[in-house]
């Protein structure tokens, strides 16, 4: 896989979803979680979640113990949900004007986060903002995509000190489907970003397209959708299952790790059985994506007392399967 200018080799992980402290904010466990990371080949950085703040518990601590050479993807999908869940209007998508007032506002703020964050670390660190096309589209009308272009126009226009501005597609609203997101499809993500006449692209998420589309070989039109449209720059790997696990329901999306992989060694203990995403899917949809501004895995970990080396491990082993399936 070709790297474009600038692009630093190594994947973008989504830590926070197996933190071993996700459950309660310990600075000295989260320390030796991060510490080990560090030592993982292939890292190069992290996908960290927006709350709005850029740590929902201790901001200082998380610019002092980031390592300096690590890049950031900023993700607001917490914020978003929690926002539409509060207020089922909020979002760059809203007609109405209010709540898509407030969604632009918070990416005001997260504009701030990132220059916070790279004034921190004396450079451009923050590589890419992804932003979610909440809420779900009005079922009387079609003028959620007209929306986003306008909070598109708007945020496109700002200086974010080099980041790309992305929206993550989330798994769409599908009538008679249950969904767990249910905002705008790929398409009127598309349209909208082409109405905006903005420098915005689209990361897709491999399992929330799966939810979404109820199929793992089916994301892959997701990813040709958005590599066609010209408009596809990020692409993170997170599992999911079609059956209940210990991660969840059927269809949450829960970032289930890789199923596992025949020839790896230990082949099951850092892997889920329930879980879709395989090494040859994923290794599929980094070949049909082409060039691509980063590419990851946000993958959750169970037992939920875990151990952080088990929780590092499994980070290890992933990065170096998808490593080697993008080469």
């Amino acid at each position: 896989m070709s790297l474009s200018a600038g692009q630093r080799a190594g994947l973008v992980v989504g830590a926070y979803a197996s933190s071993p402290t996700a459950q309660g904010w310990d600075p000295a466990v989260e320390s030796g979680y991060l510490a080990g990371l560090a030592e993982v080949a292939g890292i190069r950085g992290l996908e960290l979640p927006w709350l709005e703040a850029l740590h929902p518990h201790d901001e200082p601590w998380l610019l002092a113990a980031l390592p300096c050479r690590w890049q950031v993807v900023l993700t607001s999908v917490g914020y978003t949900v929690a926002a539409v869940a509060r207020d089922p209007r909020h979002g760059l998508a809203s007609e109405d004007d209010r709540g898509r007032r407030a969604a632009v506002a918070n990416a005001a703020a997260m504009l701030a986060g990132v220059r916070r964050l790279n004034d921190s670390a004396g450079d451009a660190a923050v590589i890419a903002v992804e932003l979610q096309a909440s809420p779900g589209p009005h079922p009387r009308s079609s003028a959620g995509a007209a929306a986003l272009a306008a909070s598109l126009t708007e945020i496109g226009a700002w200086d974010w000190e080099g980041a790309a501005v992305l929206l993550e597609h989330c798994d769409a609203l599908v009538p008679g489907q249950a969904h767990a997101k249910g905002f705008l499809p790929l398409g009127d993500e598309i349209a909208a970003i082409r109405m905006s006449g903005a420098d915005v692209g689209i990361a897709v998420n491999w399992g929330r397209s799966a939810i979404e589309l109820r199929s793992s070989s089916l994301v892959l039109e997701h990813v040709q959708e958005a590599r066609d449209a010209g408009v596809l720059r990020g692409l993170m790997f997170s599992g999911v299952a079609d059956r209940p696990s210990a991660y969840g329901e059927a269809w949450a999306d829960a970032h289930l790790p890789f199923s596992p992989h025949p020839g790896a060694a230990d082949a099951a203990a850092y892997a889920e059985p329930a879980s879709m995403l395989t090494v040859p899917l994923a290794r599929s949809a980094l070949a049909e994506a082409g060039e691509l501004l980063y590419s990851g895995i946000k993958f959750a970990w169970r037992p939920a007392d875990a151990s952080v080396e088990g929780r590092v491990e499994m980070i290890r082993r992933s990065v170096g399967l998808l490593t080697a399936a993008s080469a």
